[in-house]
């Protein structure tokens, strides 16, 4: 039991019996990515699975009892093709490497020695990511179930996720200070996990990184990237909040000291898009908000340039030697190895006929060669088809929802946008169990929208009684 086990495991203890808190204690154990609640031999325990497992617990005990849940036909139609693709995920796992056992070379998730493309063959790696992908594919379904209940408000856990982002800050921020000021900053607490490659004092020029409770500064920058989409996205389809404004402004900012290049590209890549949805299909509203919004930034961003060199020299000479490393980050051996790893993980896919090698075979250094190799081409298909799903779902609540049920959808699906660019760019896989959250709040959400049109009578089909004003009750 690690010191970081012993202050949050009582909280999930204390909560086993409410699913919704449950829920909540794995967005904010999500936080603690790089922390371990019970190490046992190499291996960690991610904070977020313990209450997630809880709340499986909790679900497959009230299924068994029978309780059902309001749309389960419209949520289990959508998540079809997904659990096909983990299904299929999980049988990949046992059959490739047996089936092309020593005809394909790949880098296999531990290296119990120097770094080296070996033989394909089964490996530990299988089981311990077919456990992840097990657990974050149960609490998808499970979740995108239970959150259709009535008397459950979707947006709280959206501003539960919010307010993770914000924690995220403030421990940054605090290791900022540890780094600057010489404050005491619990380094040991937040990096307990042995099963990680924890790089917490990498430094550049003079600076040193920020990762806060993150293994490395591309996964803090990722995490905040996805929470900064979220916040913007809400914020420019109208919502007045103050826990979005505060998520966008600080998460912006920590984005942009932790010197990750994974951040810069992926906001570069999110603010394309941002234009680019809001050119062709955003509300004239949208679009002002956006534009604004735009111009706001740009006149900031042409006053620091303009000021800070003047009022700060040293902060100037930084921020100049954390643009040159970025710009020249595709000469560096790291950026070497990474393009390496992903090019020997599509040959991967190729050499078994696109089948692919088996789930946590094969260690990428981005997220799609990963998939490649992982589940070849019939998996990137399901995936794909699941995608298309989603988006027609959602559309066609979009259409039907108020504007609480709009802003939980905008915030879900640029979340997961957001997590999903940084990940394409630097991360192996997603294993984190809040991106699942989100994506079952988005299903579940757009569900409840559905059922609740459904359930309200057409006009034609009001009985005589109702079209003169007295009360009836219907069944639906």
């Amino acid at each position: 039991m690690t010191a970081f086990g012993l202050c949050f495991l009582p909280f999930c203890l204390y909560f086993w019996r409410q699913p919704v808190r449950l829920l909540e204690l794995v967005m904010v154990g999500a936080v603690f990515a790089a922390a371990a609640v019970v190490v046992m031999g190499g291996y960690g325990v991610m904070p977020p699975l313990v209450p997630a497992a809880l709340f499986l617990n909790l679900i497959l005990l009230q299924l068994c009892l029978g309780v059902r849940y309001p749309a389960e036909r419209t949520v289990l139609a959508v998540m079809a093709p997904f659990i096909a693709v983990v299904a299929g995920a999980i049988i990949s796992s046992f059959l490739m490497p047996r089936l092309f056992e020593g005809e394909i070379l790949v880098w296999p998730q531990k290296m119990s020695g120097l770094p080296a493309l070996t033989p394909l063959a089964p490996n530990s790696g299988n089981y311990t990511q077919d456990m992840y992908l097990l657990v974050n594919a149960s609490l998808a379904v499970a979740a995108s179930f239970y959150l259709t209940r009535d008397g459950f408000a979707p947006r709280r856990l959206l501003d539960v996720y919010f307010f993770s982002g914000l924690l995220v800050v403030f421990i940054a921020v605090w290791q900022f200070a540890s780094n600057t000021l010489h404050v005491w900053y619990p380094t040991d607490f937040f990096l307990s996990n042995p099963g990680w490659a924890l790089l917490s004092n990498e430094s550049l020029g003079s600076l040193t990184r920020l990762n806060g409770p993150f293994s490395e500064p591309s996964a803090l920058a990722g995490y905040l990237c996805g929470s900064v989409a979220a916040a913007a996205w809400v914020i420019f389809n109208g919502d007045k909040a103050l826990l979005p404004r505060f998520t966008l402004v600080l998460g912006l900012g920590i984005i942009l000291l932790c010197t990750a290049a994974t951040g810069y590209l992926t906001l570069a890549i999110l603010c394309g898009l941002l234009l680019l949805r809001t050119f062709f299909a955003a509300s004239p509203a949208t679009r002002r908000r956006v534009l604004s919004g735009t111009v706001i930034a740009g006149a900031l961003a042409a006053l620091a340039i303009a000021t800070v060199p003047l009022a700060a020299p040293g902060v100037a000479n930084e921020a100049q030697t954390i643009f040159t490393s970025t710009v020249n980050k595709q000469q560096s051996d790291s950026y070497a190895d990474r393009t390496m790893a992903d090019r020997d993980a599509l040959r991967a896919m190729v050499a078994s006929d696109g089948l692919g090698v088996g789930w946590g075979s094969d260690r990428s250094s981005s997220l799609g060669p990963g998939l490649c190799a992982a589940i070849g081409v019939w998996g990137i298909l399901g995936l794909l088809w699941f995608s298309v799903g989603i988006f027609r779902h959602v559309a066609i609540a979009h259409r039907l929802a108020d504007d609480g049920s709009r802003a939980v959808m905008h915030g879900c699906s640029a979340g997961l946008l957001g997590t999903l660019t940084a990940t394409m760019l630097s991360g192996p896989t997603l294993t984190s169990p809040d991106f699942y959250l989100l994506l079952a709040l988005l299903v579940a959400t757009a569900a409840r929208v559905r059922q609740q049109a459904r359930a309200v009578p057409r006009p034609a089909e009001q009985t005589p009684r109702a079209r003169f004003g007295i009360a009836t009750t219907m069944k639906g």
